[in-house]
């Protein structure tokens, strides 16, 4: 399970189950299904958990079946007192949980990055590229008509791997980003927009 808000800020809360089916004559089979998506008020660990097993009771699901849990690494989901693993594994022992391996290693290599200059340096330069074309619909024309493919885009805050589109706007496509930049000064200059020049960055 994990919780994110959606575009009209309702938070929701998503849920996948994998089910492990062992026959002795075919062997074991794994599979995943998404189970649906539950709009949720309450986002401590009591709600999620009240939200999740409300579900299961939809779906006709027994919690005394369910063999594991893998969440991200949040209190509400992982804390072994209030959250939802404890909560479930209270009612089953047997539903052992497994913090989320792609979550952490977000968490380590965020961790890390953050204790770089030159980290926080390079992606705060991309976040200022994409506030500076993206602050007006002129601006974006600007970078558009120069800038055919890989357009600037906004640093993702919880998904580090996301990052990489940054990047590759400003990697494959450095000197048309110059030229829209140039032309961006130019087009300032002539409007007198003042907020550009306060944007840029002085040696």
């Amino acid at each position: 399970m994990d919780c994110t808000p959606d575009l009209s800020h309702q938070e929701q809360l998503s849920v996948v189950l994998r089910v492990v089916n062992g026959e002795s004559s075919k062997g074991v089979s794994i599979s995943e299904h998404f189970v649906g998506f539950l709009n949720v008020l309450d986002t401590t660990g009591k709600g999620l958990c009240e939200s999740f097993l409300g579900h299961l009771e939809t779906l006709g699901l027994d919690i005394a079946n369910c063999r594991g849990q893998s969440y991200d690494n949040g209190s509400n989901m992982q804390g072994k007192k209030q959250g939802v693993q404890k909560r479930v594994l209270d009612m089953n022992n047997k539903a052992l949980s497994v913090p989320c391996g792609s979550h952490t290693l977000n968490l380590v290599v965020g961790d890390a990055a953050k204790s770089s200059l030159t980290s926080i340096s390079f992606f705060g330069l991309l976040q200022r590229l994409y506030t500076l074309f993206s602050s007006s619909v002129n601006r974006w024309a600007i970078l558009t008509e120069h800038v055919k493919n890989l357009t600037v885009k906004v640093l993702s805050t919880t998904r580090w791997e996301c990052r990489v589109d940054s990047v590759k706007a400003v990697r494959y496509q450095l000197p048309e980003l110059v030229n829209a930049l140039s032309a961006l000064i130019e087009y300032a200059t002539e409007k007198r927009d003042g907020t550009m020049f306060c944007s840029r960055s002085t040696k």
